[in-house]
């Protein structure tokens, strides 16, 4: 598990964009619902939904959120968990996803210190007892988060000044020359070493025999011995990997193992295609059900509608004028329907921040699906699905 100093370029966690009207049970259900393994995958005697509960619960227990369970997600204009709450929920839907390498980008802005010490708690025996690489950047780390990674990396305009163990990064730049204020924390003293205005130069020391420069300090590193043991680790790590293979294809191994039914073996996705579909249509039939702002609305509607133009028809007289007056009605009630499907189309739009956000954690399956599971409610709901191509 390493983490990074100053400026790095991983996967952003800044924007809490969920589902609003979903519950936090069900918008984790649904990832854990894609990425659950198969039945070669998990104990013996533990099916697919009891797996699914349990790590369900194990990560809301380990973020201390067990208690907005049933609670609606939310967003600006929905009211439902809080901020910081909201943030937690998005870890655990990352958490959900089981990925072998990790991107954490601000991880812990939001959060409460205690949360954010349990929470890298937490990716500390995930890292160990799953055997993930864990990539972790945070701009304001406590010395109880700092020692609890393998590796840190210190960054200066993309240039890397540091790589190696984080109990000899301050030892390190204590030998460049650079001074640590008093009770300055090693987070605080690695990142000040890169700002111009913040870093102070060693008693004795000038900037003259002292890197200030992310060039020099590149070339400082490049020139110590933790650089040297790093290339020696790399060294030795491909070495390993061309000589053993036991590894790498006991890895290929549990991936196919951990496929479910119907899944390909070349397919990114741990669920197959219609099973993709189902977990599709099940949340989109909750998210009907439990925006009852929309149903209530459309039902309001549809029978003032309804009493209007049974009002208007009675009495009609029975001659042309009649005949062209109830053509007209009989065309209001199917407009109607179109009309109130056309208020779908804001709602897919908003959605497509979340669909790029799951596709690429790989719990959202293709567009074809995403087609037909829409085409399937719109069927249901007797409305034509003009606000989706189903061709």
């Amino acid at each position: 598990m390493a983490a990074c100093g100053t400026k790095c370029s991983l996967t952003p966690l800044a924007d809490d964009i969920h589902i609003p009207t979903l519950t936090v049970a069900q918008t984790l259900d649904f990832a854990l619902s894609t990425k659950a393994p198969g039945s070669g995958g998990r104990l013996p005697g533990i099916s697919k939904g009891e797996f699914s509960d349990e790590i369900r619960d194990l990560l809301l227990r380990m973020l201390n959120i067990s208690h907005t369970k049933s609670t609606l997600v939310g967003d600006a204009f929905v009211r439902g968990v809080s901020g910081g709450e909201r943030k937690r929920v998005s870890i655990a839907e990352m958490m959900a996803t089981r990925a072998r390498v990790q991107s954490w980008d601000n991880l812990t802005r939001g959060l409460d210190a205690s949360t954010a010490l349990d929470f890298v708690k937490g990716l500390r025996i995930m890292t160990d007892v799953l055997g993930q690489t864990t990539f972790v950047s945070l701009y304001q780390a406590g010395e109880s988060i700092y020692d609890l990674f393998d590796k840190v990396i210190v960054l200066d305009h993309g240039r890397q000044v540091y790589f190696g163990p984080p109990s000899q990064a301050r030892a390190y730049f204590d030998e460049l020359g650079f001074k640590s204020l008093p009770r300055q924390s090693t987070p605080d003293y690695l990142i000040g070493c890169t700002d111009p205005h913040e870093r102070q130069i060693a008693p004795g020391r000038s900037s003259l025999d002292v890197p200030s420069t992310p060039e020099a300090l590149e070339l400082a590193f490049r020139a110590s011995t933790h650089y040297e043991a790093l290339m020696n680790d790399l060294v030795a790590y491909k070495k390993e990997q061309e000589e053993e293979k036991k590894d790498q294809e006991a890895f290929r191994a549990a991936v196919i193992a951990d496929k479910r039914k119907g899944a390909s073996k070349k397919s990114p996705y741990t669920l197959g295609f219609f099973g993709q579909v189902k977990a599709l249509t099940v949340r989109q039939f909750q998210l009907r059900l439990q925006d009852r702002f929309q149903i209530v609305s459309s039902y309001v509607l549809n029978l003032w509608v309804a009493f209007a133009t049974g009002i208007i028809y009675l009495n009609l007289p029975l001659t042309g004028a009649g005949g062209f007056m109830r053509a007209s009605l009989l065309f209001i009630g199917p407009m109607m329907v179109i009309f109130d499907s056309q208020g779908d189309i804001g709602l897919m739009m908003m959605g497509w921040s979340i669909l790029n956000k799951q596709v690429s954690w790989g719990t959202k399956p293709s567009e074809i699906a995403i087609v037909l599971m829409h085409c399937v409610i719109d069927e249901l709901r007797h409305v034509p699905a003009s606000s989706v191509p189903c061709r």
